[in-house]
């Protein structure tokens, strides 16, 4: 039994399960020990680690530029390929999503924010239109959160985790994004974006992959049939101690020169699968 699986099952999380939740007890809230509950008790052991998402009415911001390579290959293992190592490169992926609802399994719809970071990396499987590998996962979203968990990746429950977008009337705007978490870091975006073009979206496949233990690999694949993508000049801010902080160099970061974008879609589709 794993560590994340085991506080599925006790009412009150040990100190491990506490910081894979992102805090401390206070943090437990109804929703979250019905969570607990409730995937303890519907997950039979052979199908814990594969599963689906569906996201319905999102917004969100992706970033992708360039960071230390000396940094960044620690944090990726060497199952994986870092785009850009041959030529002493390393790129940095900055992902916050906000939707109207989001179901795990079909089940238990519900507003949700999460926000991924990664280093960007050759298709293992030869697939997506980008992939990247895991460092960061964030949400308010019990279910997705401990479903995750009992896949194998150390998501992080943070229920205070912002999205804002502050729209004037041509749709174009400010998005603020806060990520209060204790580990691995705090961390905030802010900055002016604008709305999609109309009549411009087209289907996009993003893989985000992660080694559980050993040689297994988790992909999260997810198809997004409709996106339409504004533009994004956003700047993340973050201690310049922590794990990202070493990464982008200090604390702030704003070279998303590789893309930089705000991205709409009615709808989403994710597959989690866990192979070898």
């Amino acid at each position: 039994m794993t560590r994340s699986l085991a506080c599925m099952h006790t009412p009150l999380p040990g100190p491990k399960q506490r910081k894979l939740l992102g805090g401390g007890v206070r943090l437990l809230s109804p929703v979250v020990l019905l969570a607990i509950a409730t995937l303890g008790t519907r997950l039979p052991a052979q199908t814990r680690t594969d599963f689906s998402v569906d996201f319905t009415n999102c917004s969100e911001f992706a970033g992708e530029g360039p960071v230390s390579l000396k940094e960044a290959a620690p944090l990726v293992p060497a199952a994986y390929t870092i785009n850009g190592a041959q030529s002493g490169t390393a790129n940095i992926v900055i992902r916050a999503t906000s939707c109207a609802s989001v179901t795990v399994d079909g089940r238990n719809p519900q507003a949700t924010t999460l926000s991924q970071i990664g280093i960007n990396i050759v298709p293992p499987d030869g697939t997506g239109d980008i992939n990247n590998y895991t460092l960061v996962y964030i949400s308010n979203n019990p279910f997705l959160v401990l479903r995750f968990q009992a896949a194998g990746l150390p998501a992080q429950y943070d229920p205070g985790l912002t999205y804002e977008y502050s729209a004037s009337t041509n749709a174009n705007g400010n998005l603020y994004v806060a990520a209060s978490s204790l580990d691995p870091a705090r961390y905030f975006i802010y900055g002016p974006e604008t709305a999609p073009p109309p009549n411009s979206a087209a289907p996009f496949l993003a893989n985000w992959w992660y080694a559980p233990h050993g040689d297994l690999k988790m992909r999260q694949q997810t198809l997004l049939p409709a996106i339409s993508f504004g533009t994004s000049s956003v700047t993340f801010y973050t201690a310049s101690t922590s794990m990202l902080g070493k990464l982008i160099g200090g604390n702030t970061f704003s070279d998303f020169s590789v893309l930089a974008l705000r991205g709409v879609y009615p709808s989403g589709h994710m597959e989690v699968t866990t192979s070898r």
